[in-house]
């Protein structure tokens, strides 16, 4: 069960890295200072993945792929109390 467990916990970080990349990729492209600051501050503090989610929420082009990000970020959070 353990395996199984780390292996799910893995494949939704995965996922959740590849979301993160996708949408600072739309932003910086959109606003290139605020991308580099959300990068950097992702970095230094940590508050920059807090900045880029947000920001992909006010965006609605972006809904379909923060309601999986955010689905995937829940069930990381609940498999890792499990585990």
């Amino acid at each position: 069960m353990d395996i199984l467990l780390t292996i799910l916990l893995v494949l939704f970080g995965i996922f959740n890295i590849c979301c993160y990349v996708i949408l600072l990729t739309s932003l910086w492209t959109e606003n290139m200072a605020l991308g580099i600051g959300v990068l950097v501050g992702t970095f230094i503090t940590g508050i920059g993945g807090l900045i880029l989610y947000v920001w992909g929420w006010m965006q609605s082009d972006q809904r379909p792929l923060m309601c999986m990000w955010t689905v995937s970020q829940v069930l990381f959070a609940i498999l890792w109390i499990i585990s």
